[in-house]
């Protein structure tokens, strides 16, 4: 577990004024002094030990970690950190459906290593001055905003987020993909989301950089604890899921070719069904024949009655 006392002279344990809180955070306030909150330094290390403990785990597991912080006391932070670590990151803005409509942000991506590639074989082509400076200020746009993310990888083992009010969008994202959070949360944050709370003064890079250390030595170790690990190794369960996938899969095609060879007898022609309170539109032949079997029907009563006059 960490040190307090280094927790104490990096300014981990200042928070924001009292009129500035959120009332979530209260379980993580020791006091306050001239009207500024104070968080507890016990609960910050306990936090911060299994918070660091849970990412060892989950790259131990072959899965990878999101680092996001765009604020300036966090981007040298978070950008030296994710380069000694190969993980990705984001430094300079949120691209919205980074996690849910991550095909759209991958074509980003793709056009981020096309300009570095000509830039880098920009001899081998022949563009003209102003062309190539066109590419330029367009690969240094996309470097700022997707240069950080072109090693990510699913599934997403977790996100590492400091500033939880600032990185709001991040944060609702990954709780719609269900990705779990770690976050540096300060005394105006809200940490009902968070599934790994460190409550800490998020302003200061002193602070940011002492637990960014801390959290990238446990990281070390689960990145050395999945080197270990064979490549390719399965559980029981995810083999047995493989066998039985395959075994469906033989089946379809064994039903599929029997199909083919069979032919399906016909039914026949269905017979067409006329409404029973079914009416023709009335045309003038329509008007006139009522008439003429009204003249029909009198003639033949008339017809009938005179023979039984008669007898």
């Amino acid at each position: 577990m960490i040190d307090k006392r280094k927790l104490i002279e990096s300014g981990v344990h200042f928070g924001h004024q009292k009129s500035k809180w959120n009332p979530k955070m209260k379980p993580y306030i020791w006091g306050h002094k001239n009207n500024v909150h104070l968080i507890d330094v016990f609960k910050t290390a306990e936090e911060l030990e299994r918070a660091s403990k849970f990412l060892e785990s989950v790259v131990a597991n072959g899965e990878t970690i999101l680092l996001v912080g765009t604020k300036k006391a966090a981007q040298n932070g978070i950008t030296q950190i994710a380069k000694e670590l190969n993980l990705p990151y984001v430094n300079n803005r949120w691209i919205g459906g980074t996690f849910s409509n991550f095909r759209q942000v991958k074509k980003s991506v793709a056009n981020y290593l096309h300009f570095k590639d000509i830039l880098e074989k920009s001899n081998e082509f022949n563009y003209t001055k102003k062309e190539l400076n066109i590419i330029q200020k367009k690969f240094d746009r996309l470097a700022k905003n997707v240069g950080g993310i072109v090693n990510l990888s699913w599934p997403i083992g977790a996100v590492l987020v400091i500033d939880v009010k600032k990185e709001h969008v991040c944060v609702k994202e990954a709780v719609s993909m269900s990705i779990p959070i770690v976050a540096l949360v300060d005394t105006n944050g809200d940490p009902s989301n968070i599934d790994y709370v460190i409550p800490a003064n998020d302003d200061a890079p002193r602070s940011i950089e002492l637990l960014l250390n801390y959290i990238a030595e446990n990281i070390k170790k689960g990145q050395e604890v999945a080197k270990s690990k064979p490549k390719e190794e399965l559980n029981d369960q995810d083999l047995l899921d493989s066998i039985l996938a395959q075994d469906s899969e033989d089946e379809e095609d064994e039903n599929s070719k029997k199909s083919k060879g069979k032919t399906v007898p016909s039914k026949g022609p269905k017979k067409s069904v006329k409404p029973k309170f079914f009416k023709k539109p009335k045309t003038d032949e329509d008007l006139e024949a009522p008439k003429d079997n009204i003249k029909k029907a009198k003639t033949e009563s008339v017809e009938s009655a005179e023979p039984s006059q008669a007898e």
